[in-house]
C-alpha cells in the first residue's frame, strides 16, 4: 500500500510513531484538507500484522474514508483494517459488538474526534475503549476547534498532540493552495441591522442613545455605500461560463436561503443554472454528474452541504461561494479549505457571504496568520488577494461594538456594586443607580434576551459573570439550577465522572447526588428539557448509574471470554484488575433468573457465552448424569470412594460427599436440596453410611461362591473397581499379627470366611530375593520402567492404570509418601531408590505434579499452536488444563512464590499468555 507523505506530514508521522511505541497514545491535529489521515494510513502501512480499528462519525466521513482505499490501494480494504462508523457501532448488536472485540485490535484510530457527540461516543467509543484496554490511540482532528461536542472524547487525547499545523501555516507550507482572491460581503444584510438596532436600544440610556444611534445610522449608510455584490461577484468570479461550488454553513441554512441565494446570483448572471446535491460522496451525487457535463449557456453553481462529502476533488470548478449563518471562524475555515480541496488543491478565488458583521474579519485575520507564517518560511509574496468591500462597515461595527461593550460593563459595574451592597439583584423595574443608569429595566432586558424573549447578545461568560451577582433569572430555579450544574462540572474534573453518591455534598454543602439522581428522575420521565440534556451529556452525565457499571463489568467479562473462549470463571475469580468477576457473572445468573435484566442486556451476555445455570448447579448436574451412567452399568450407586470415570470425574468423593451433606446439612458447605435427593433416589442412592469394608467382605464371600476357593491374585480388580486381591491380603496380615486396624467384629466375620483355609494359602512370604512382595516391587518397578520409555518420563498421574490393571500412580504416590515419612520401609531401600532414580523418579511430590500439567500444557500447545484452553478443558487422561491454565495466570498476577522464575520461563517458552 504506496502512501506518499508530504514533509509536514512525514515528519509528524515520525512523532506518532515514537509517542505510540513510548506512551501508547498520539494525536495529530492538522488543519481540514492537509492529508492528515495519511498518517494513519502510513502507520497501517508499516504494521500488515497489527490488527486496525478505524472509527469515524457519520456516512460522509465513512464514504471519504472508503476513497481513501480506492485511491491508496487500489479499493481493496486491508485484511487488517475495518472501518466503524460511531453511529452505527452505538446501535450495533451483542454478537457484533463481540465479533468486532474479538479481532483484539492492536491500535484504534479516533478519526475527527471533536465531531462526535457525547451520547454516541459513550455507546460506541467508550464501549469499545473498554473492551480493548490494550490497544494503542491515534487521534485525528483539527487545531482550536470550536465544534467540540464530548468532553470525554477531548480529555481522551489531552497532552498527546505531537503535530499542530494551522490553515495559515498549512498554506505557507505548501499543504494547502492559496485562494487566488477573496472577498466577503454581509449577506442577508437585514438581520444584522436589526440585531444592532436591539442592542442599542436594550441598553435604556434616554441620554446617550443618540451617540450610539448616530454610529449606528453611520453604519447603516456605509453598509448602502459598499461595492454592489452584483458588480464585484464577476470580478471576483471571473468565469462567466465556469462551475462554481456554493457550500452552506448547514442544511437548514441552505433550505431557509436557498431560494433567495437563486434570486440574488440570477441579478449577477440571468443565465445561471443551479443544482443541488443530497448525498455523502459529493463526487457520487446525480445532481453532481448533471452539473459536470452540463453545456448550457451561463455559471452552473452547485449547492451543497458543509460536510466531509466535500472533500473530493471535482474537475473543473472554477471557484468556491462560502454561504455562512455565522461568524464562527472556525467554521469558516472548515468551510475554506474543504472548498479549496474540492477544486482540486489548485488556487481559486472565493466569495464568501456571510450573515455576521463578524464574519467579515474572518478573512482578515487568516490573511495575517498566513503572511506571518509565509514571512517566516521566506516568502517572497506573503498573503493572499483579498477584497475588501466592506472594510469602512466592518471597522465601523467594530467601534460601535466596543462601545457596546462598554456599556454593558458599565452597568454591570453598577449591578455589582449594588450586589455587593444588597446580597443580590432583585431590583425594581424602574429602579436608577447613583450615576442615574436605568439598572432595573437593564437587568430585566438581559433576562428577557437569555429567555429569547428579546433579540440581543448575552454569550455564556457574561451569564457566568450575572449568576455571581445572584442576579435570580426570570425563573429562580434556573439560577439554581445552573449552581448545580457548575458543582457537577467540577466533580467531573476533580472524579474524572459523574457517578456521584447519593449521599454526595460538595465543599458548600450542596447535596450533587441528590441533584444528580433528581435529574436522571426527570431525564427518564421526559421532563427536563433538551437544553439541560445536552450540557449534561458534554460533561459526561450517565442517566443509568447501574449501566454505566454494568458496562464496565460487561467489558471485563467480555475480555475474559475472548481470552478463554466461555465465561466459566470461577465464583471466587477476580480479574488482574481486581475485579471480582466471578461474583459478577453469579448475579447477573440471579438477574436473570428474576427477571431483572433488560433484553439487550440478556442479548450481549449471550453473545459472549454465559450460561444461565449456576456453575455449581451445571457441576452437579455433570456429577449426577455420571452417576446414572454408574448406576446403569453397575447396577447400584456402591461407589468406592477411590472411583474415578473415565472422563475424570471423581465420583467416589462425589457420592460420599452427598451422603454426607443429606445426613449432616449444618456440617456441609454442600447442598442436597429435596429435589437433588428426589434425583438420586431414583438411580438407587443409598443414604445409610457407606460401609467399605463390608463391601469388600462381600464380594470375597461372592468370589468364593463362584470360584471355590479364595486364591485372588493380588492384582485382581472387581468390575466396579475394587482391588479385591490386595484388599483380602492386608486382612491376612491383619489377622495374623493382631493389627488394631481389623476390629473385634471384622476379625470374626474373617475367621469365619477364613476357618477352611489351609496355613500357606497368601500367608506371610519367606524372606529373601525370591518373596512375594519382593515380586509384587518387581512387577511395579517393571511397569514404572515400561511408562517412563512409553512417555520419556515418570509424571505418572494419580489416577492411572496399566492396561494389566494395576495401579501404577497410586503406587508412584506411594513410594514418595514412604520416602517422606518411612525412609525405613521396604518400599524405599537404598538400592530400590537407586533404581528408580535410574529411570527418572521425582520424589518431590508437589514438582512432579507441576511437571505433570506442564507436559499436559506442553502438548496442548503443540496440537493447537497456542495456549488459550477453555477454563473446562480437560486433556484426555481426564487433567483438567483448563482450570491449571487459569491458575497459573491467578499465581502470575498474585506473585505466588511456588511461580518461580523458571517456571514462568517455561511457560513463556510454548506460548502461554498472562
Amino acid at each position: 500500500m504506496p502512501i506518499s507523505l508530504n514533509k509536514v506530514n512525514a515528519e509528524a508521522y515520525a512523532k506518532v510513531a515514537a509517542a505510540l511505541e513510548q506512551n501508547g497514545k498520539a494525536a495529530v491535529e492538522h488543519a481540514t484538507g492537509t492529508g492528515k489521515s495519511c498518517i494513519a494510513w502510513q502507520l497501517i502501512a508499516d504494521h500488515p500484522q497489527a490488527s486496525f480499528i478505524w472509527l469515524v462519525y457519520g456516512a460522509a466521513r465513512l464514504t471519504l474514508r472508503r476513497e481513501d482505499v480506492r485511491r491508496y490501494n487500489d479499493g481493496v480494504l486491508p485484511e487488517n483494517l475495518i472501518f466503524c462508523d460511531c453511529g452505527v457501532l452505538a446501535e450495533a448488536s451483542a454478537e457484533e459488538w463481540v465479533r468486532l472485540a474479538s479481532r483484539k485490535p492492536d491500535y484504534l484510530i479516533f478519526d475527527c474526534y471533536h465531531e462526535v457527540t457525547a451520547a454516541c461516543w459513550a455507546k460506541s467509543a467508550q464501549r469499545l475503549l473498554r473492551l480493548c484496554p490494550e490497544a494503542k490511540l491515534l487521534g485525528l482532528t483539527v487545531p482550536n476547534s470550536t465544534d467540540q461536542k464530548c468532553q470525554a472524547a477531548a480529555e481522551l487525547f489531552e497532552g498527546t498532540v505531537v503535530s499542530r499545523m494551522t490553515v495559515g501555516e498549512g498554506m505557507a507550507l505548501g499543504t494547502l493552495p492559496v485562494p487566488s482572491n477573496y472577498a466577503a460581503m454581509l449577506w442577508p444584510q437585514e438581520g444584522q441591522m436589526n440585531l444592532l438596532r436591539a442592542r442599542i436600544k436594550n441598553l435604556h440610556l434616554p441620554a446617550q442613545t443618540n451617540a450610539l444611534s448616530a454610529q449606528y445610522d453611520e453604519i447603516n449608510w456605509s453598509v448602502r455605500q459598499a461595492e454592489n455584490p452584483i458588480a464585484l461577484m464577476p470580478r471576483v468570479l471571473t468565469d462567466t461560463q465556469g462551475r462554481y461550488l456554493a457550500i452552506f454553513e448547514s442544511e437548514d441554512y441552505l433550505d431557509e436561503v436557498q431560494e433567495q441565494l437563486e434570486e440574488f446570483l440570477r441579478t449577477v448572471d440571468s443565465n445561471a443554472h443551479f443544482y443541488r446535491a443530497e448525498c455523502d460522496c459529493l463526487r457520487d451525487a446525480e445532481a453532481v454528474k448533471k452539473f459536470c457535463t452540463s453545456t448550457e449557456t451561463g455559471p452552473k453553481v452547485l449547492f451543497c452541504v458543509n460536510s466531509p462529502g466535500v472533500q473530493q476533488p471535482i474537475e473543473g470548478l472554477a471557484g468556491a461561494i462560502l454561504v455562512r449563518e455565522t461568524g464562527e471562524a472556525g467554521r469558516f475555515r472548515q468551510m475554506l479549505c474543504r472548498a479549496l480541496v474540492a477544486c482540486g488543491r489548485k488556487p481559486i478565488p472565493v466569495f464568501d457571504l456571510t450573515a455576521r458583521f463578524d464574519g467579515l474579519g474572518n478573512g482578515r485575520v487568516l490573511q495575517k496568520e498566513c503572511t506571518t507564517a509565509m514571512l517566516h518560511a521566506g516568502s517572497e509574496h506573503p498573503g493572499f488577494q483579498q477584497q475588501k468591500p466592506m472594510r469602512q462597515s466592518y471597522h465601523l461595527y467594530c467601534r460601535l461594538k466596543k462601545e457596546l461593550e462598554a456599556r454593558w460593563e458599565a452597568f454591570y459595574a453598577a449591578a455589582a456594586a449594588v450586589a455587593a451592597e444588597r446580597g443580590d439583584l432583585q431590583l425594581p423595574y424602574n429602579y436608577l443607580a447613583e450615576d442615574g443608569l436605568p439598572l432595573g429595566r437593564w437587568l430585566e432586558t438581559q433576562r428577557q434576551v437569555r429567555a429569547g424573549q428579546k433579540p440581543g447578545r448575552l454569550d455564556a461568560d457574561r451569564i457566568a459573570r450575572l449568576d455571581k451577582l445572584n442576579i435570580g433569572w426570570k425563573q429562580r430555579s434556573e439560577l439554581a439550577w445552573e449552581k448545580a450544574f457548575a458543582s457537577a462540572q467540577k466533580y467531573r474534573d476533580d472524579h474524572g465522572d459523574l457517578l456521584v453518591p447519593v449521599r454526595y455534598r460538595d465543599r458548600s454543602g450542596f447535596a450533587l447526588g441528590e441533584w444528580i439522581v433528581y435529574n436522571r428522575q426527570r431525564y427518564v420521565s421526559g421532563n427536563l428539557s433538551r437544553a439541560r440534556i445536552e450540557r449534561l451529556e458534554s460533561i459526561g452525565m450517565v442517566w443509568n448509574a447501574s449501566t454505566d457499571l454494568w458496562e464496565q463489568s460487561y467489558a471485563a467479562a467480555a475480555r475474559y471470554y475472548l481470552e478463554h473462549k466461555d465465561l466459566e470463571a470461577p465464583i471466587k475469580y477476580v480479574t488482574p484488575d481486581g475485579f471480582a468477576l466471578g461474583v459478577w457473572l453469579s448475579s447477573q445468573r440471579s438477574a436473570y433468573k428474576n427477571g431483572e435484566l433488560t433484553l439487550e442486556q440478556v442479548e450481549r451476555l449471550e453473545a459472549i457465552g454465559i450460561n444461565w445455570v449456576n456453575r455449581n448447579v451445571r457441576k452437579w448436574q455433570e456429577n449426577f448424569e455420571a452417576a446414572k451412567r454408574y448406576a446403569e452399568q453397575f447396577g447400584d450407586l456402591e461407589v468406592p470412594s477411590n472411583y474415578v470415570t473415565p472422563d475424570g470425574i471423581l465420583l467416589g468423593k462425589w457420592i460420599a460427599r452427598q451422603r454426607y451433606a443429606w445426613q449432616n446439612p449444618d456440617n456441609s458447605s454442600a447442598r442436597v436440596t429435596p429435589e437433588r435427593k428426589a434425583q438420586l433416589d431414583e438411580i438407587g442412592m443409598v443414604w445409610d453410611k457407606y460401609d467399605p469394608w463390608r463391601e469388600r467382605f462381600e464380594l470375597a464371600q461372592k468370589y468364593r461362591a463362584e470360584h471355590g476357593d479364595l486364591e485372588i491374585p493380588l492384582n485382581y480388580k472387581t468390575e466396579n473397581g475394587i482391588w479385591l486381591g490386595s484388599w483380602l491380603y492386608r486382612q491376612r496380615q491383619y489377622r495374623r499379627t493382631g493389627d488394631p486396624r481389623l476390629g473385634e467384629v471384622h476379625r470374626r466375620e474373617l475367621d469365619e470366611l477364613l476357618k477352611d483355609e489351609k496355613p500357606h494359602k497368601q500367608s506371610a512370604a519367606p524372606s529373601g530375593k525370591e518373596s512375594l512382595r519382593e515380586k509384587n516391587w518387581e512387577h511395579n518397578f517393571e511397569e514404572a520402567a515400561r511408562y517412563a520409555k512409553e512417555h520419556g518420563n515418570l509424571l505418572v498421574p494419580s489416577n492411572y492404570v496399566t492396561a494389566g490393571g494395576f495401579r501404577l500412580g497410586v503406587w508412584m504416590s506411594n513410594l514418595r509418601a514412604a520416602r517422606k515419612t518411612r525412609p525405613d520401609s521396604f518400599q524405599v531401600t537404598p538400592e530400590h531408590v537407586k533404581r528408580l532414580d535410574g529411570i527418572g523418579m521425582e520424589w518431590d511430590a508437589r514438582i512432579a505434579k507441576w511437571d505433570l500439567a506442564y507436559e499436559h500444557a506442553a502438548a496442548y500447545a503443540k496440537a493447537n499452536g497456542d495456549l488459550l484452553p477453555s477454563a473446562t478443558y480437560r486433556s484426555e487422561d481426564g487433567f483438567g488444563l483448563g482450570d491449571w491454565v487459569r491458575r497459573m495466570r491467578t499465581a502470575r498476577a498474585e506473585n505466588d512464590p511456588k511461580l518461580t522464575e523458571d517456571r514462568i520461563r517455561r511457560l513463556d517458552a510454548i506460548g502461554m499468555k498472562w
